[in-house]
């Protein structure tokens, strides 16, 4: 069964941000299902063949036709036009920017009483949805991300027989009048239409060869149109004032570059052969470096070999030739392939909540009989830790840190009992992150804190969005890649999952520096825990009803998959480096009053997994 265009939930959490907060995230909320084309950009595997309007047809049948014949990426749209009349159809100018109605309802509008008038006979039709999502570009034919919008919204359609026949002559939103470039679309024919993609762009700084997913939607064309579209958001992100990539509109503003020069020209883009994308630039792009040519051939790669959403084919372009002015560029996939970071593989850290000696940490490297422990601090009262995390270097030399209440501990194990605490301002931790740079996230009840790598820096506050008093940062976790964060955040009785990008200036360390962010999974009802399971998707743990399961969220904002969960499940921890085929993925099953708790594994695929025991003991973290 295909799953649909699911938009009501991410609508009524933008409706409530509204009320709460007027600075609440608006980007990237709309949940959608897994598009059923072939992912070939050059060969879409659904085509619409558009119906011209019937003699006979009325003034709903046109309206509908015509809403149904604008999901057909024709000859500029040759066969919609044919349902308007001349100057409608030469004011209309749309884009690939659609307008998302999810159930639209068609209706005839009655005149209003008493009125009069001269000329041809004339109508009005509106269309409501119930609620409603915009596909947010830089330019009319560029690729977008979805941004849902709060509400139902109407749109009226002015009508006039002329020669029996009845064709569309204006388009209202409400009382105010449409823009040429309005392409309205029903929830079905978008998801048939769009596939879910990702552009690449750099982590900031001039040698920084890492790169950071930005999700977006690309019109599925026949040709190489879909190709040209991918290629020239690529090239041209940027701002229309300041010239600028990322502009403030995007959730990675200050996060993220790109290695394309401002005033790169795209000379073609070409699908040869069905497998081989050959893309020609000029413009300033001819005086840029080897280096930057190779970083350029980095973005370009990924960005059109890689379909991460689970579209039924996904992308078949295999290779890439980047042509620069005379020079041609053919890199391998090897030479890319870890510019994308995954997790690194590393032994599994846990908790041994009780003993001889207290509560312990261990590190369990290839079997159990491997297990190290550590002590923990005295200062917990015989307690675990509430929350706990391991720094990336190799073992022997990472950093263990757990808290619980306001206190954090710093427990360095190339220092055996150096521990160090760190006491939080204001609200207790709920978890804790490492990010590659060797600094660790905190996320407290009321706000998220960094302990900086070098020791004189201390606790930094980090700048959040304003958000309703009532907010609680449940969880945190920093991606591989340094510049996204994953978060759980709780505003009353509802919970969200949310994407943020980190900006840093001298002074200030930032989550969402201008307020956007990516809402995903939210179609998770009550998610409690999550961990990133590669650069593209989340596992996340809910827990509704006193049930625990696990769910498969991509950043996408489509469907979250569900995933067999053992009972009892408190926390999960994942890994899956590159060259690993499937991921690690542990869970934490609570103590009960006979059973200390339990560690289960599974090293199947994550959509079928296979759960064993492992050891005993509560909250696994894999390092990060």
């Amino acid at each position: 069964m295909r799953n649909r265009l699911r938009l009501a939930g991410s609508v009524l959490v933008l409706s409530v941000a509204v009320t709460a907060c007027a600075n609440l995230p608006t980007s990237g909320t709309v949940q959608i299902g897994s598009l059923q084309g072939s992912g070939d950009l050059a060969q879409p595997g659904v085509q619409v063949v558009p119906v011209p309007p019937g003699r006979t047809w009325d003034q709903i049948d046109i309206v509908n036709g015509f809403l149904a014949a604008s999901a057909s990426f024709d000859d500029n749209y040759a066969v919609a036009r044919k349902y308007l009349t001349p100057g409608l159809s030469r004011w209309w100018r749309p884009g690939v920017a659609a307008t998302v109605i999810d159930s639209p309802q068609v209706s005839p509008e009655q005149p209003p009483r008493g009125l009069v008038t001269s000329g041809p006979p004339s109508a009005r039709v509106s269309v409501t949805g119930r609620h409603f999502a915009e596909l947010q570009t830089g330019g009319p034919h560029q690729a977008g991300s979805i941004v849902a919008s709060p509400g139902s919204s109407t749109y009226h359609f002015s009508l006039v027989q002329k020669a029996g026949v009845w064709r569309i002559d204006g388009i209202t939103i409400g009382n105010e009048p449409a823009k040429p470039s309005l392409l309205v679309l029903t929830s079905t024919d978008f998801e048939r239409d769009y596939q879910a993609r990702n552009l690449y762009f750099y982590r900031p700084g001039p040698a920084a060869n890492t790169l950071v997913p930005d999700p977006v939607y690309v019109p599925q064309l026949p040709g190489n149109g879909g190709l040209k579209i991918l290629v020239n958001t690529l090239l041209q992100p940027r701002a229309a004032t300041t010239g600028s990539w990322p502009p403030a509109s995007s959730w990675l503003y200050e996060a993220a570059t790109t290695a394309f020069p401002g005033g790169t020209e795209l000379i073609s883009a070409d699908i040869i052969g069905g497998i081989k994308a050959v893309v020609k630039l000029g413009g300033t792009a001819v005086r840029s470096s080897p280096s930057q040519r190779l970083r350029m051939a980095a973005q370009l790669w990924w960005s059109l070999t890689y379909s991460p959403y689970g579209t039924q084919a996904g992308s078949q372009i295999r290779s890439v030739v980047l042509k620069v002015g005379h020079q041609s560029l053919q890199p391998t996939p090897a030479e890319f392939t870890k510019w994308v970071p995954r997790a690194v593989a590393a032994p599994l850290y846990y908790q041994l909540p009780g003993g001889p000696a207290g509560p312990a940490a261990a590190i369990l490297r290839a079997s159990p009989s491997q297990q190290v422990s550590v002590s923990l601090p005295k200062a917990l009262g015989g307690e675990p830790f509430t929350a706990m995390a391991v720094s990336t270097p190799p073992t022997g030399f990472a950093v263990l840190a757990g808290c619980r209440g306001k206190d954090v501990y710093l427990m360095p194990q190339s220092h055996a009992g150096e521990i160090v605490t760190k006491r939080l301002p204001a609200g207790e931790c709920t978890s804790l992150s490492w990010d590659n740079f060797g600094n660790l996230w905190v996320a407290a009840t009321k706000g998220v804190y960094e302990i900086s790598a070098l020791p004189s820096a201390g606790l930094i506050t980090i700048q959040i969005p304003p958000l309703p008093p009532t907010a609680v940062f449940q969880s945190v976790r920093v991606a591989p890649d340094g510049v996204r964060v994953a978060m759980i955040v709780r505003y009353g009785s509802s919970t969200r999952i949310l994407i943020a990008a980190i900006s840093k200036n001298p002074s200030f360390t930032y989550l969402a520096q201008t307020q956007q962010m990516l809402r995903v999974g939210s179609d998770v009802m009550n998610p409690v825990a999550l961990t990133w399971l590669d650069p593209d998707h989340l596992l996340v743990l809910d827990r509704t009803a006193g049930k625990t399961e696990i769910y498969q969220v991509p950043l996408s904002s489509g469907a979250s998959t569900e995933i067999a969960t053992p009972r009892g499940v408190t926390s999960l921890a994942a890994s899956w480096p590159y060259g690993q085929l499937y991921p690690q993925v542990v869970v934490g099953i609570a103590p009960t009053r006979t059973t200390p708790g339990q560690i289960e594994m599974s090293k199947t695929s994550p959509l079928n997994p296979d759960w064993q025991p492992v050891v005993k003991g509560i909250t696994p973290v894999f390092p990060g």
